[in-house]
């Protein structure tokens, strides 16, 4: 991710805000796009294992 996005981590009281920035502006898009994938990667660790929605079987 370093070689495309300039990372940064602010410490807040409540947990922390992580910046990323484009280092190129055509790659703002893909920045965007990684951004949101970490968001959604640590969404289901923040409920509890008996809280969280089962997976639909197919």
């Amino acid at each position: 991710m370093s070689e495309i996005a300039n990372v940064s981590v602010e410490q807040t009281s409540d947990g922390a805000v992580v910046r990323l920035t484009a280092k190129d502006p055509s790659q703002v898009e893909q920045v965007q796009r990684m951004a949101q994938m970490m968001g959604n990667c640590g969404a289901g660790e923040q409920q509890a294992p008996d809280q969280q929605t089962p997976t639909p079987e197919p």
